[in-house]
């Protein structure tokens, strides 16, 4: 018996009932999913296909994200370059918007001085020499300024036009101490000229010197052109008189001016390049 379990022809009957049983549970898992060999095999796996998931599940997140972050990046540019043309066009009607008011307010002062003759222009610098009292404006001879011309915005006084180039000129503006401008106090209709100092300079301001001690001009008065010298037209702003002192040297008294305007806030200007009397001398009673 022993002989024949060691035999060839038992080994041979035991391959085949393999066979045959292989046979049937491949027969059984194709026709039912859930038989316990399937069963068996799912509780192995299931850690496995639960990593799996995971993983799937974080991979497809990445990619998500990586999607959304170059999405977000584009549409961020895209934005930006928008934000920059909306500035860029926001300036552009700043800049139109302020020409747009200087030519208004000189259209004003045209229509009260038919005589004058006017040519724009924009400041493009300050004067290297003289940062704080010189401008630089983007007209010149070729536009008909000459030196001398006076300088202004609106009915307020800018300066005088010093150095002439083809396409540009040089202004110097009241607040430069060289600059001399005889000037009048509308109420009481003193007359002196108004000039600044080195001290004064440092806050913006200028003086009217040489005043009466007894002077009637008070705070609040309003100082403009003469006309005397027929180099400025009578009546353009100056500006108005913040307080009064007495000079420490002369038996005088003086008015300290506060400008009409702030020169480091312009931008575009107006030379008068003609006016009736330029360059002949009013003479005031």
């Amino acid at each position: 018996m022993l002989q024949f379990l060691k035999g060839r022809k038992f080994r041979s009957f035991l391959l085949v009932i393999c066979a045959l049983l292989f046979g049937a549970v491949m027969a059984m898992v194709s026709q039912n999913a859930s038989t316990p060999v399937t069963n068996a095999v799912s509780i192995v796996l299931r850690p496995l296909q639960k990593l799996s998931d995971s993983v799937s599940d974080r991979i497809s997140v990445a990619v998500d994200y990586f999607r959304s972050s170059a999405s977000y990046k584009s549409e961020n540019e895209r934005l930006k370059q928008k934000i920059a043309e909306y500035e860029n066009q926001l300036v552009e009607y700043n800049d139109i918007a302020e020409k747009l008011a200087a030519y208004e307010t000189m259209l004003g002062v045209k229509e009260e001085n038919p005589d004058f003759e006017l040519c724009s222009a924009d400041i493009i610098g300050t004067d290297s020499d003289d940062l704080f009292t010189a401008l630089i404006i983007d007209k010149g001879s070729n536009n008909g300024i000459s030196a001398k011309d006076p300088v202004v915005y609106g009915n307020y006084l800018v300066g005088v036009v010093k150095k002439v180039h083809p396409t540009y000129s040089v202004v110097e503006t009241f607040l430069n101490p060289g600059v001399n401008i005889s000037a009048i106090e509308s109420k009481t209709r003193e007359v002196s000229y108004v000039t600044t100092t080195a001290e004064y300079l440092k806050s913006g301001l200028c003086i009217m010197e040489s005043l009466d001690r007894t002077t009637a001009i008070a705070p609040g008065g309003l100082v403009i052109t003469s006309g005397i010298g027929g180099l400025y037209p009578k009546g353009l702003i100056i500006g108005s008189v913040k307080e009064i002192g007495e000079s420490k040297f002369e038996l005088s008294s003086f008015a300290v001016i506060e400008p009409g305007i702030a020169l480091n806030e312009l931008e575009s200007v107006f030379v008068i390049t003609a006016f009736e009397g330029q360059g002949v001398e009013e003479i005031i009673d």
